[in-house]
């Protein structure tokens, strides 16, 4: 499943995708280490995070500018809250070193709930926010593939 916007739709971001599913499927996710792993250059880098979910509202929604991110979940569930609409406010400098800036809470998003196995590509420029919890907290090991063009 691709959920997108169709004005905000470039297909050209899209075509490390099949790379990545490849990655996941070829390499031992339960071993990779923390932290940045898996480097490609600009092409192509592996983010593994462990962590305790919590109430989603205690985090902002983010932006990328240069890479794609696909969530892989490892292990245990979270909540994603994802908006296609990539008009979006600041609330903070974009951080070019990160690819990071943080934007208000948009209008309207949708909520996703990822389970083990379970995987969602999220687009440049679209507003969202991790690391929610479902029903309660719970731990989560999760694969973050970084996608550049």
């Amino acid at each position: 499943m691709l959920f997108v916007n169709l004005e905000s739709f470039n297909a050209q971001d899209y075509k490390r995708l099949q790379e990545a599913v490849n990655f996941l499927q070829e390499t031992d996710l339960t071993a990779t280490p923390l932290g940045r792993s898996h480097q490609d250059g600009e092409r192509f880098y592996v983010q593994t995070l462990e962590y305790e979910t919590e109430p989603i509202e205690d985090f902002e929604f983010e932006i990328h500018q240069k890479r794609l991110d696909l969530h892989y979940i490892v292990a245990g569930e979270e909540r994603i809250d994802i908006a296609p609409d990539t008009n979006f406010i600041g609330l903070s400098d974009y951080n070019a070193v990160r690819d990071l800036q943080y934007v208000q809470r948009p209008q309207a998003f949708n909520q996703v709930h990822l389970h083990q196995g379970d995987f969602i590509l999220i687009g440049m420029h679209e507003p969202h926010r991790t690391n929610g919890m479902i029903n309660q907290p719970t731990h989560v090991r999760k694969i973050v593939l970084k996608l550049g063009k």
